[in-house]
């Protein structure tokens, strides 16, 4: 058991630095949905307390009609936590970290003074540390890839030229204050939706009711864990390893198929391909798509045109129950 977890702790620590170098890249798919910053918070100091020491104490002040952003729920999760974990490390004797979420009319005047700044509403974000904090020099280098204070042994040096790119990709912007010895704050603006409903779900993915699930996956290790894993979650699941597999399942057991779960990139015809002509059959047929090659721009074009539920790998098996759970929800 003790192997077991060991193992299964450098999978999630490689998983997150590929995670963090498509990102870094560009090269993660972007699924924007209408999120509200403070329940992202909550869920990161629920997450964040067991992983700091004990004199380490986070504090929070969010504005309790925050106004929601347009934002992919899992890159602003990656931000959060890479600006905590650095505020952490900042702190090597303790201290505190506050967060807190405010709402920003910035106008033109402000703007003229501040070059990445532009005029509107913004939910803005700040992670303050009382830390050992940082001298000028140092902050201008910090969101350069592979830049690090800690030694590569301790750090990858990619935390914060993630954050960075995963902001401005959002369109949003960054901005730093620290002094030797009197903490670091980082504060990030982001674009209002002026919509103060809130539609983050948190709900326990749960388990299935016996829907049915055609897997078409084509690594053979992959599927038969995939296959067992939705099973004992209370889901009926038929298995293919290609397209061609996958229409002999269809055409038998189309009628009490309630989802199909595919892979991008498929020997033979593509996961795109098999899909249009199962939806052509069945129209109202729930698609799940998944993939974990990089560069996907002419079929990532076409799976947001179509709206098709798309899951990037790696993911986690509570990542896959509930994209599937989501996906059954809302076709």
């Amino acid at each position: 058991r003790a192997d077991l977890k060991q193992i299964s702790s450098i999978i999630s620590q490689v998983a997150n630095i590929t995670k963090q170098l498509l990102i870094f890249g560009r090269k993660q798919p972007v699924q924007l949905t209408t999120i509200n910053l403070n329940q992202a918070v909550q869920h990161l100091v629920t997450i964040l307390t067991p992983l700091i020491s004990k004199n380490i104490t986070v504090k929070t002040d969010l504005e309790p009609d925050l106004w929601t952003i347009q934002a992919d729920q899992e890159q602003m999760r990656q931000v959060l936590i890479n600006l905590a974990f650095n505020a952490r490390d900042a702190m090597p004797q303790g201290g505190n970290i506050i967060i807190t979420t405010e709402n920003v009319h910035l106008d033109a005047e402000y703007c003229r003074n501040h070059i990445d700044a532009h005029p509107g509403r913004y939910a803005c974000l700040s992670i303050e540390d009382t830390g050992v904090g940082m001298e000028k020099e140092t902050i201008k280098h910090i969101f350069e890839p592979f830049f690090t204070t800690k030694g590569m042994a301790n750090a990858t040096g990619l935390g914060l030229a993630v954050v960075y790119g995963i902001i401005e990709q959002q369109q949003s912007w960054i901005t730093v204050e620290s002094e030797i010895n009197q903490g670091s704050v980082f504060k990030i603006y982001l674009p209002a939706t002026l919509e103060t409903k809130d539609r983050m779900s948190l709900e326990n993915p749960g388990r299935g009711t016996g829907k049915r699930i055609l897997l078409v996956e084509d690594g053979k290790e992959l599927r038969q864990f995939l296959a067992r894993a939705l099973s004992e979650n209370g889901y009926v699941v038929f298995e293919a390893e290609d397209a061609q597999e996958a229409l002999k399942i269809f055409e038998r057991e189309k009628e009490n198929l309630d989802l199909i779960f595919s892979d991008v990139v498929l020997p033979g015809r593509s996961g795109l391909q098999l899909i249009e002509k199962l939806l052509f059959q069945k129209p109202n047929l729930s698609v799940l798509l998944s993939s974990g090659y990089p560069d996907l721009k002419p079929q990532q074009s076409l799976i947001e045109k179509k709206r098709f539920a798309f899951l990037p790998k790696p993911y986690s098996l509570a990542d896959l129950l509930g994209a599937i759970k989501k996906t059954l929800r809302t076709r």
